[in-house]
C-alpha cells in the first residue's frame, strides 16, 4: 500500500526597496513568464499566485522603509516557488529576512469601518455624468443597502474603474482583445474575472441575473473585494456589458453568492 507524501506548509519572508506598487508589478509579470500561471488581488495587500495543481499566497506590508513579502505555499509547489524567485529576485533585489511565524495564517486587526457600501453607491448614482454610463439594475440597489462589508472605499475604487471602462467600452477601446486583457492591463481592476462557474450560471443561476430594460442580464463578469468568510470581510460586484444601450449592468452589488468558498 502507497502513502501518498505528506504535503507540508513552507512560509518564507522577504524584504525588497521596492514599493508595493513595483512588488504588484512585477508579480503581474508572472503571467507571461510562466505558462498556466495567473495573478489576483483579493486584496490590496494580498496576492495569489495560482496555476494548475499550485497555489502561493503573497502578503504585503510596509515596514520601516521596506515592502515586506510573505509566501507560503505547500511542498507540492516547491518548484513553482523557485520558478517565481528566479524571475522576481533580479527585479526587487530581495533580502531574506526573518521570519518566526507564519504571517499568513495572522488573525487580521480589528478594522475601523470606513464610509459604507450603501453611501457610496448612492453617492455614484447622484452623479448624472457616471450614472449615464453605469446602471445599478433595481436588485443590486436593494443588495447594496443591506450589504455590511466594512470597506466601502474599495467600492468606490471598483466603481471609478467600471466607469473609466464604460467610457472606453463605448469609444470601441475594448475590441480585438479579451475581456480578461482589456479589464486586467488596460483598466487595472484587480481581482477581475470575466466568467462564472457553470454552478453559478446554472443552480444559482437567479443570484446572478437582473432584468434591465425588459431585457434578462447574466452578470458573468465580476470582482470579489476582501476574502474572509463573512458579509462583513467579503463582498463582490457582477456586472455586464449591454451593447443595446452602451453601459455597463451591474446585477449583483452585495454580500458574495452561494458558491463563494
Amino acid at each position: 500500500m502507497h502513502h501518498a507524501p505528506i504535503r507540508k506548509n513552507f512560509t518564507h519572508e522577504y524584504q525588497t526597496p521596492a514599493t508595493p506598487a513595483a512588488v504588484c508589478a512585477a508579480l503581474q509579470r508572472l503571467s507571461d513568464a510562466i505558462p498556466g500561471v495567473s495573478i489576483s488581488h483579493p486584496t490590496p495587500d494580498e496576492a495569489r499566485i495560482e496555476a494548475p495543481g499550485v497555489l502561493i499566497r503573497v502578503k504585503l506590508r510596509v515596514v520601516a522603509g521596506w515592502t515586506l513579502l510573505a509566501t507560503s505555499f505547500k511542498s507540492c509547489a516547491l518548484w513553482a516557488w523557485r520558478k517565481v524567485m528566479a524571475i522576481l529576485h533580479p527585479i526587487l533585489n530581495f533580502r531574506r529576512a526573518d521570519c518566526t511565524k507564519d504571517v499568513s495564517a495572522e488573525k487580521p486587526q480589528a478594522k475601523k469601518p470606513t464610509v459604507s457600501v450603501w453611501k457610496v453607491v448612492s453617492e455614484f448614482n447622484d452623479d448624472p455624468q457616471k450614472s449615464r454610463h453605469v446602471v445599478f439594475a433595481s436588485k443590486a440597489i436593494q443588495q447594496a443597502k443591506d450589504c455590511v462589508y466594512w470597506d466601502g472605499e474599495a467600492l468606490r475604487d471598483i466603481l471609478e474603474r467600471l466607469y473609466f471602462s464604460a467610457q472606453r467600452m463605448r469609444e470601441g477601446g475594448h475590441e480585438g482583445v479579451t475581456r480578461a486583457t482589456f479589464f486586467t492591463k488596460y483598466v487595472n481592476l484587480r481581482g477581475f474575472r470575466a466568467h462564472i462557474s457553470s454552478t453559478q450560471a446554472n443552480k444559482y443561476r437567479d443570484d446572478y441575473v437582473a432584468v434591465h430594460n425588459g431585457k434578462e442580464i447574466l452578470g458573468r463578469m465580476h470582482v470579489t473585494i476582501g476574502a474572509r468568510h463573512n458579509e462583513a470581510g467579503c463582498m463582490s460586484v457582477h456586472f455586464e456589458y449591454c451593447t443595446d444601450c452602451e453601459r455597463i449592468i451591474i446585477v449583483r452589488c452585495g454580500k458574495h453568492g452561494r458558491t463563494y468558498h
